[in-house]
């Protein structure tokens, strides 16, 4: 073989394995391109999520605020009922006159007594404890909601790691905690209580 000859051969062996070389890189690059692409459009998704449990759960802590006021309002009304038919008690316990004691005793027992406008003390107590009941249920749901909306965040920057680190294994993880994420705010969202704050 003379020189020329096994120069050839050498100089397209080299371009065989540039060629090789390129196209293995070019291959990486679209890879990488693709798993940049993908983490992307996750991101956005995931964003668009993290919003709407967020809006869920500043509704919920809102409700359990709202009925929790509520539920005072109507124990501190049904607290002046109270001290009203203990006034109108003590008034005719004090009456001179058999018809004034008549007359404090009916204004006392009206206090107390049922009515159409839900008013009467017995009535007040068991609504406020419902209301009571309600704004509970609504600071859980909102606990349930901070808990998605948690995991949603960590997610996300969890994708922000795997584009940097180009970490196909960390992207999975992502999903992952997102799906817990988004599957504990739709249970909050369904009335399911998580052990972890009922």
């Amino acid at each position: 073989m003379e020189a020329d000859e096994a120069r050839d051969l050498i100089d397209e062996a080299v371009e065989r394995a540039e060629t090789q070389r390129d196209a293995e890189d070019g291959t990486e690059r679209a890879a990488e391109r693709t798993l940049r692409e993908r983490v992307a459009v996750l991101i956005g998704i995931l964003a668009v999520c993290l919003a709407i449990v967020h809006m869920a759960a500043s509704g919920a802590q809102r409700a359990s605020l709202l009925k929790g006021i509520e539920a005072s309002d109507t124990f501190a009304y049904m607290q002046a009922k109270i001290v009203r038919e203990t006034v109108y008690k003590t008034a005719s316990a004090n009456a001179s006159t058999v018809s004034d004691r008549q007359a404090w005793t009916k204004e006392a027992l009206k206090m107390r007594a049922p009515d159409s406008a839900q008013h009467g003390i017995g009535q007040l107590q068991s609504k406020g404890e419902a209301l009571r009941k309600e704004g509970e249920a609504a600071a859980v749901a909102g606990e349930g909601y901070e808990l998605g909306e948690t995991a949603l965040q960590m997610a996300i920057v969890l994708l922000s790691i795997a584009l940097v680190a180009r970490s196909r294994a960390i992207m999975y993880a992502a999903c992952a905690l997102a799906a817990c994420g988004i599957a504990m705010a739709i249970l909050t969202k369904l009335g399911v209580q998580i052990p972890l704050f009922g």
